[in-house]
């Protein structure tokens, strides 16, 4: 008779299966209209290729490409400034002792559970009057301010776990906080900035809504914009939306051994 443990292993296994297979149906949906030619998907939705249309993929890739580099920029600046000011602001709650700290970390986590949704108004009227409107800084600007609630709680728990010795070590040799920062602390968290860096350019790249109430300017629209722009064209949409998934799917090949070290970082505190 299969014992429990056999039983159970097999039902998760099961399980994982039909989920895996659930997640891959709009892929491969994706993938087999973009070669299709419109008509055809609107004539009939389900059916195969016949003669695949390869050319779908060249006009997309000219379409998109000024796109795509506009928003690897405003998503590569985006990380280099999140990064840059989370690491300073969780050293100093995580091992620096001065007044409020306690307090000025409980609104961090209070701005952490507010809504993303809630704060566009606020956002939109404040970049309009700042004069940030229609322009790829002004978006650099508010992702760096939107990303820093959870990189400095995250990066507060990393710098926690780890022992109070390596720090009190670098000061007794003469080293400054900065300098400890920059030669210790970030070094020992990089596998959780890449975590992070990686999250929030999923963020950047993937966000629709904030530049389309920033951007006005066909010549300043992000992918996300553009994509939405041509999806009148099933075929030409589909065959974007792969080809805008290429700079995600490279990065996660790149640095998944670093993404899941960096979320299993921190986790034990010594």
């Amino acid at each position: 008779m299969i014992n429990r443990r056999t039983f159970r292993n097999t039902i998760s296994l099961v399980t994982l299966l039909v989920l895996l297979l659930l997640s891959f149906i709009p892929v491969a949906m994706m993938g087999i209209m973009s070669v299709r030619d419109s008509l055809s998907i609107q004539y009939d939705f389900w059916a195969l290729p016949r003669l695949a249309k390869w050319s779908n993929y060249g006009g997309a890739l000219v379409y998109l490409i000024e796109p795509i580099a506009r928003t690897l920029y405003v998503a590569g600046a985006s990380i280099v400034g999140i990064m840059l000011f989370a690491s300073v602001a969780s050293y100093a709650f995580a091992r620096l002792k001065f007044f409020g700290r306690e307090f000025l970390f409980y609104v961090v986590i209070f701005v952490l559970l507010v809504p993303t949704v809630l704060t566009l108004t606020p956002n939109f009227v404040l970049a309009n009057t700042l004069g940030m409107r229609n322009s790829l800084e002004g978006l650099i600007v508010f992702y760096i301010g939107g990303g820093q609630a959870f990189s400095i709680f995250l990066l507060r728990a990393f710098f926690q776990s780890q022992p109070e010795d390596i720090f009190e070590a670098a000061r007794m040799d003469g080293a400054n906080e900065l300098r400890i920062i920059w030669s210790i602390a970030v070094p020992l968290a990089q596998p959780i900035m890449i975590t992070l860096g990686i999250m929030n350019f999923l963020t950047v790249y993937n966000d629709f809504m904030w530049p389309l109430l920033m951007l006005i300017s066909r010549d300043l629209y992000t992918v996300t914009i553009i994509l939405q722009s041509a999806s009148g064209n099933l075929s030409g949409a589909m065959a974007g939306y792969v080809v805008a998934s290429l700079p995600v799917l490279a990065l996660f090949a790149y640095g998944m051994e670093y993404y899941v070290e960096g979320l299993t970082s921190g986790a034990f505190r010594n």
